[in-house]
């Protein structure tokens, strides 16, 4: 145990200190006589991707990396649902799950029609189509051992996941706040449309710094139900290319179970504010704490995100399957905003 904790420190300790480092320069920004927006995620993903390449020559630090931005991530996603209550969830979820259903079905449709135009291999259009539609990097790791992909397929559509997904998470905060009023309608287009969970949540967070609170809790839960996807449309998408090939791997991937676990926190929450009230000083502590704790574990978790970035892995393949997972990027962003202003 000591060993498997002494390999993670130098990792943990680097995106800590990046993480640490956008929290409190965020914090300084806000409290000077300065009157410029800034965001501890944007400064958290910034500081991750100059370091990049002291990084990629850190084989010591790939562990810690690969644990901040996975389970340290996970445990800030599940404390976001102190931030609401199961019935919040109920309305959030209801409003949110016909814009990612239409996004998922669109990033699908999408990237086979323009893998086709631009002669792109199916196997690997498929690992960019789950990428870009459902949730980013997880879904072309649960989808690439039963499409049996090889190696540089599989760390191309990582790479082109990454990257796409940071500038939406850079870009998206500032232009979709002009195309939509609500910060809810704001947060269910950034959950629609950005490619990772950790994406979603620093673009989340990014929005209420600079403009006001209202969607990250949007955001999360329609991410969180396209990362519920998985479970139906992975199988479809393994069972539809490798038809004729009999080989037992269209299985669904295992339910992510850190959805479950916000769900309990937003139980919690619930059964806090009707035992103690909303407004009980010592609960309201407990809450306001829970989301520092949340912030913070989202900052680690994105500063690791920006040093994983490796644009090398997009020279294997050439340009034409990253144009097309762009423009499919772009398509499911238009319609998400293009269907919300109609809500409206």
């Amino acid at each position: 145990m000591g060993d498997k904790l002494r390999s993670l420190l130098p990792g943990l300790a680097a995106a800590g200190a990046v993480g640490a480092g956008a929290l409190i320069l965020a914090e300084l920004v806000r409290a000077s006589a300065l009157e410029f927006p800034v965001s501890a995620a944007l400064l958290a993903i910034l500081g991750g991707l100059l370091l990049a390449g002291v990084a990629a020559r850190k084989p010591q630090w790939q562990a810690g990396l690969g644990k901040a931005a996975g389970p340290i991530l996970k445990l800030g996603v599940m404390l976001i649902g102190l931030r609401l209550s199961l019935a919040d969830i109920g309305t959030l979820g209801l409003q949110a799950l016909g814009p990612a259903l239409a996004v998922i079905l669109l990033g699908l449709i999408g990237m086979a029609l323009l893998a086709r135009v631009t002669g792109v291999p199916g196997r690997l259009a498929a690992l960019l189509g789950v990428g870009t539609a459902i949730c980013g990097a997880s879904a072309i790791a649960a989808t690439a051992p039963g499409l049996r992909a090889k190696a540089e397929e599989t760390g191309y559509a990582v790479a082109c996941v990454a990257l796409f997904g940071v500038a939406a998470t850079l870009a998206w905060p500032w232009i979709f706040p002009l195309l939509l009023e609500d910060a809810r309608l704001v947060g269910i287009a950034l959950g629609a449309s950005i490619h990772d969970t950790a994406q979603v949540t620093g673009a989340a967070m990014m929005h209420d710094e600079i403009h006001g609170g209202g969607a990250l809790e949007a955001a999360t839960v329609t991410k969180l139900l396209r990362n519920a996807a998985m479970l139906v449309v992975i199988p479809m998408v393994v069972a539809w290319m490798m038809r004729g090939v009999s080989d037992g791997q269209t299985r669904a991937p295992a339910f992510p179970l850190f959805i479950l676990g916000f769900l309990g926190f937003a139980a919690l929450r619930s059964g806090g504010d009707l035992v103690f009230g909303d407004q009980a000083p010592v609960w309201e502590g407990l809450m306001t704490a829970g989301g520092w704790l949340s912030n913070a574990l989202i900052a680690v978790a994105l500063a690791a995100m920006g040093m994983g970035i490796r644009l090398g892995g997009l020279r294997a393949l050439g340009w034409r399957p990253a144009a097309a997972a762009l423009v499919t990027a772009l398509l499911i962003a238009a319609a998400a905003v293009a269907g919300l202003r109609l809500l409206v």
